[in-house]
């Protein structure tokens, strides 16, 4: 896509002419905007006083069948015809008639200086293949257009609006993409490799399916660049990001297009290298307009490079500390590399030897001699050997033997040689020559000097056929593994490979039957006492043999797994240390209240016994309350379970904080300022509202603990949208809207090892007895169990925000009249009531409370008992069922209550039941819930209720029967 030009295009003509307007005329939805009476004052007056080079401006724009739009006067109010309407999508028609700032605000950093620089030089600029996102009904669809911008002038000349004109090229655009797209996805089949496609203006790139499987994106077929970086934290992203960086493209037109960088796979945090190969697509100008390229993960190689450097730095190490000199060199044998032995013996620095000074120390009668066998040598990648005299730092020629090997590396041939000091063998063997020494011990002190290199190290070495029998080992093997040489070389070394593994070793046989190098290849071989050693091998085929290296890697493997359990037994400690501190808050609470309970029963018996009835009324009073608090206490803890029974509807937000904003007053005190800002247009949530509010005034509570010498308090209600990247982070949250609820405090703050504790159950910065630590938690376990979430901000000395998420409600919320209080009789009138209930103290309490009120009671302590009353004949006004019972639960029973007795009421009781947690999920007409433990008088208007509203019920049938 190209950038704007300063090409000239003439000027939109205005004819100076009569006030006349052509557009009261013109047919279409924008023309009647204009001249509707309710869009007057959003526009600079009636048409009949608009400028006249404005009125003839729209003359031209309305009836084109072209997309155009005006941008008019220093506020570039923005006028636009039909055909353009549809690009605005939902933005039509509320930016008609306002500041273009206002609705184009996505391209507006680019195109405010674009329309004053027309405005200012009244030259008309031009893009070309502009991108655009074009968003109507919720969709949003990629066009792309060329956009032409020409100064409009007033009669005096001067340039009052900037005209543009769209020609939309989508087809165009989209057929070179598609061209371009295929042919990069006949080479990402053919190679493996994943291709991009980006547009320099916008940043936005188009993605192969490939390319997010290695970076460990979700598949997408479009994406900014600035979210693939953010997603994959490229090391160096100025040079070395997926794609070229757009600022520095529209500087200076280059990139550097051809790199090799590490990312973090977004999926699993994995470092891996990439390289990318790309190309620029210029426009006729010559400016890049496209970015064009393939990836591909090259970690494999770049870590056979580490293990080449490293086995090569090694070498060194250990070439050092042969007592022969030791050199390199390239493969046309040039020196590149000699150990300290050389320059010792020598005295000449590596500057005078590398490249071709060896030939400094070579004796002049030796040296076309030696040059000869040495280009020989060369030529056919043969072993070189020979010898001659090397002058000493002392000027001395001494007798030395050279020898030197091909080595097949990464970067080609390279050879490995060694020259050993044999003036005292030439000597002996001058002097031996006379004695006959057998050629054979000559070759057999050969072989020991050429085999030291093989003898010293300590990674396993191996040359085997291709059927796997082993034809050479080093030492190496007997230190690692325990075999002897000799046992070695009558077997496979499939042999010893890990009966788990053989299928790996048959891959990397049929890879290397096909001249394929292993760069790192781990298998478990067989140690002689029968135990299994890790194994990492780089292997190399050549002249239907195979040459292998291997590593004993098992202690940092044995490591990682060790590694791996103890984190596991420390989240397993973790684990157990809050169920242990639960459990222990649990215990010392409910201990108190026990005792609070208990204490005051056995005290009111004794007096009672003793025929004193003295300050019974202050012990009951005493063991009431404490029930009550034990009551709150178990609520807080099926909040923080999300087993709390929720009685979830519509909940207008910012009603509900409206609504608290006198007890909110009364609550803080006089020297905390409370601010309300609660957004008309926040969305409706579904949820239980008196949860809702107690968790509002909970945190309201704790904020004005946190500001013991004053403050502000906020409470702030909004919308908030969470997407992918949120959520991924968040267990058991989906994306999507959200309605907010925001408590923000001046106070003292929290330090980050507090604020990592703070939903922990029982965990409290308070002094002892003046809070129970379940606050937070249960306010935690409540908005997970609405399907929401709770986030927290806080720091020392700067205050602490807690908002409640809280999934959005599409249907709105429908206004509920507030009920008016009736007086209820809650005395029976010799109405049946059924009443399941296992636990025989519950069951015993209710049935007395029901026949003291005069209704006639049956009862039941589980389904087998209670079915057969509910098939009988005998008459039944009222079921009352625990919800959790042994077998059937109570709503089973009521399932089958209906089949008998389709309009029985039912009411629920529940301590706590897993199923019975919304309550509007749980509950058919006509049933009704109400939580252990209640108040006697409760259940009995409870029970009046629903007898009362049946019995309402049935009247009202029977008027409408025939």
């Amino acid at each position: 896509m190209s950038r704007p030009d300063d090409r000239r295009l003439p000027d939109i003509p205005v004819p100076v002419k009569p006030a006349h307007i052509f557009w009261p005329e013109a047919q279409g939805e924008v023309a009647r905007l204009l001249l509707a009476g309710d869009w007057l004052e959003r526009l600079p007056g009636p048409p009949a006083q608009w400028p006249q080079a404005l009125r003839m401006a729209i003359d031209i724009m309305l009836p084109a069948a072209t997309p155009m739009v005006l941008f008019w006067g220093p506020q570039y109010i923005a006028f636009y015809n039909d055909a353009y309407a549809p690009t605005l999508g939902d933005r039509h028609p509320h930016a008609l008639g306002q500041p273009a700032a206002k609705h184009w605000r996505s391209v507006w950093p680019e195109l405010v200086p674009l329309l004053a620089s027309v405005r200012a030089t009244g030259k008309s600029v031009s893009w070309k293949d502009r991108l655009f996102q074009l968003k109507c009904g919720g969709f949003s669809e990629a066009i792309y257009v060329d956009i032409t911008h020409s100064a409009v002038r007033d009669e005096a000349g001067e340039v009052a609006g900037v005209l543009c004109i769209f020609s939309e090229t989508t087809q165009r655009v989209r057929a070179a993409l598609r061209e371009t797209n295929d042919q990069l996805k006949m080479a990402e089949a053919a190679s493996g490799v994943g291709f991009f496609l980006v547009d320099i203006a916008s940043g936005k790139a188009t993605l192969s399916a490939e390319f997010c499987k290695l970076y460990g994106m979700p598949q997408a077929e479009f994406m900014q660049t600035s979210e693939i970086e953010r997603l994959c934290k490229p090391e160096n992203s100025a040079t070395a990001a997926t794609t070229a960086s757009t600022d520095e493209t529209r500087r200076s037109g280059e990139a550097q297009l051809n790199v090799e960088y590490r990312i973090r796979r977004a999926d699993t945090g994995e470092l891996r290298w990439m390289a990318r190969r790309a190309q620029f697509v210029r426009d006729d100008a010559g400016k890049p307009v496209w970015m064009r390229g393939v990836v591909q993960d090259v970690t494999e190689r770049k870590a056979a490079e580490d293990t080449l450097r490293e086995s090569e730095s090694r070498f060194r190490v250990l070439a050092q500390a042969i007592p022969n000199q030791v050199w390199t060199a390239s493969p046309d044998g040039r020196l590149d590399w000699l150990n300290q032995k050389v320059h010792d013996y020598s005295g000449l620095t590596a500057e005078q030897l590398l490249g071709d000074g060896w030939a400094l120390l070579v004796h002049p009668e030796d040296l076309p001699r030696v040059g000869a066998q040495w280009q020989r040598s060369l030529e056919l990648g043969t072993r070189y050997e020979t010898e001659f005299r090397i002058r000493r730092r002392d000027g001395v020629y001494r007798w030395h033997l050279v020898r030197a090997l091909p080595t097949l590396t990464g970067g080609g041939t390279r050879w490995l040689g060694t020259n050993t000091d044999i003036e005292e063998q030439k000597s002996l063997q001058e002097a031996l020559s006379e004695l006959n020494v057998t050629l054979e011990q000559r070759v057999e002190e050969r072989t020991r000097d050429r085999d030291r290199i093989w003898r010293l190290s300590t990674d396993l070495m191996l040359v085997a056929r291709s059927d796997g029998r082993i034809t050479a080992v080093n030492p190496a093997w007997q230190k690692v593994l325990g075999w002897e040489e000799p046992e070695l070389m009558a077997m496979s070394f499939a042999q010893l490979v890990h009966p788990d593994d053989s299928s790996g070793i048959f891959i990397e046989g049929l890879r290397l039957a096909v001249d394929e190098v292993t760069q790192r290849f781990e298998n478990r071989y067989r140690h002689r006492d029968g135990s299994y050693r890790t194994i990492s091998w780089i292997t190399v085929p050549d002249a239907g043999l195979i040459h292998a290296v291997g590593r004993d890697v098992s202690a940092e493997r044995d490591a990682a797994k060790a590694l791996r359990e103890s984190e596991e037994r420390l989240r397993h400690s973790h684990k157990m240390e809050a169920l242990g501190q639960l459990t222990g808050g649990i215990a010392h609470d409910f201990n108190n209240l026990l005792l609070g309970i208990s204490g005051s029963i056995e005290v009111v018996k004794k007096r009672m016994a003793a025929g004193r009835s003295d300050d019974v009324g202050r012990f009951m009073d005493s063991a009431t309350q404490s029930a009550h608090r034990a009551a709150a206490l178990t609520q807080r803890l099926l909040a923080f379970a999300r087993r709390q029974s929720l009685d979830s509807k519509l909940v207008d937000l910012t009603k509900l904080v409206n609504s608290m904003e006198e007890l909110l007053h009364r609550t803080l005190g006089e020297n905390i300022a409370l601010q309300v800002r609660a957004g008309a247009d926040t969305w409706p949530a579904r949820s239980d509202e008196n949860q809702l509010e107690s968790a509002v005034l909970n945190l309201a509570i704790n904020a004005r603990d946190a500001m013991p010498r004053g403050g502000t308090l906020t409470i702030e209600t909004r919308n908030e949208v969470l997407d992918e990247s949120y959520v991924r982070l968040h267990e058991g949250l989906e994306p999507g809207n959200y309605a907010v609820i925001s408590v923000r405090d001046t106070g003292t703050g929290m330090p980050p090892d507090v604020l990592a504790k703070v939903f922990e159950p029982f965990f409290t910065t308070k002094p002892i007895g003046q809070g129970t630590g379940l606050g937070l938690s249960m306010i935690y376990g409540f908005a997970k169990q609405s399907g929401g979430h709770v986030r927290i901000d806080s720091a020392e000395g700067e205050g602490t925000d807690v908002s409640l998420y809280l999934p959005r409600s599409m249907p709105q919320p429908v206004t509920i009249e507030a009920k008016k209080s009736i007086e209820i009789d809650i005395k029976g009138d010799g109405e049946t009531v059924l009443v399941v209930e296992d636990d025989n103290a519950v069951r015993l309490i209710v049935l007395d409370e029901l026949n003291e009120l005069g209704y006639t009671t049956l009862e039941a302590i589980d389904a087998r008992t209670a079915i057969p009353f509910l098939q009988s004949a005998c008459k039944i006004d009222l079921l009352i069922s625990d919800v959790g019972l042994p077998g059937m639960n109570g709503r089973q029973i009521a399932e089958i209550a209906r089949q008998h007795r389709p309009e029985l009421p039912v009411l629920f009781m529940t301590g706590y039941a897993e199923n019975a947690t919304s309550r509007s999920e749980f509950l058919a007409p006509g049933m009704e819930m109400i939580s252990k433990p209640f108040a006697m008088d409760m259940l009995a208007a409870k029970i009046r209720e629903m007898l009362r509203k049946d019995a309402d019920n049935n009247a009202s049938a029977a008027q409408t029967t025939p």
